[in-house]
């Protein structure tokens, strides 16, 4: 999924008592705990984080966020990475967002969303894009609502997203033009 800029973003407060702060040395390993709690979909191992994002401190300093609660734990995290996987430099990528099941529903990832994405912004990137999958409803409800739309470059890609449509994710497909998928 794209958002083609940076500016307007919706803006959320955090509830009382929550708040966003940057990595802190020790933080892979709270990392890793928040994402084998949250994601349901796949394995994370205590390796990933490094695997992931390598051990360069101030880079994950300026990058990576995590969301306390009231008392200052970390129950939430996402990631404003850089470009990969032959997206220009001024790309930015959402990496990673997780919060703790038992501090999901309470209005937090829309704060933390805009979080990183205002941190992108503020390392310069223009633009930010992401990676997911279908199963994840709730996340995919969030990006569309923050103004990413589905990246189409593979046919597969156009049928992926209108199942999705009509499974009643509301969205609405980018136009190729003449039928091609970019």
């Amino acid at each position: 999924m794209v958002r083609r800029h940076l500016e307007d973003l919706p803006t959320f407060s955090l509830p009382t008592g929550y708040a966003v702060r940057g990595f802190q040395v020790g933080d892979a390993a709270t990392w890793t705990r928040l994402v084998q709690a949250a994601d349901l979909h796949q394995a994370v191992t205590a390796d990933r984080h490094r695997e992931v994002f390598g051990e360069d401190l101030e880079t994950l300093r300026q990058r990576q966020l995590f969301l306390t609660a009231p008392g200052g734990e970390a129950v939430g995290t996402a990631t404003a990475w850089y470009g990969s996987d032959g997206w220009e430099r001024d790309w930015g990528r959402v990496h990673w967002v997780a919060i703790r099941p038992d501090h999901q529903g309470r209005g937090l990832s829309k704060p933390l969303l805009q979080a990183v994405l205002e941190q992108l912004r503020q390392l310069g990137h223009r633009r930010a894009y992401l990676i997911t999958e279908t199963v994840r409803w709730a996340a995919l409800r969030l990006y569309l609502r923050f103004g990413f739309e589905p990246e189409l470059r593979r046919a597969e890609d156009r049928s992926v997203w209108t199942d999705l449509l009509r499974a009643g994710l509301p969205v609405a497909l980018p136009d190729c033009g003449s039928g091609r998928v970019r």
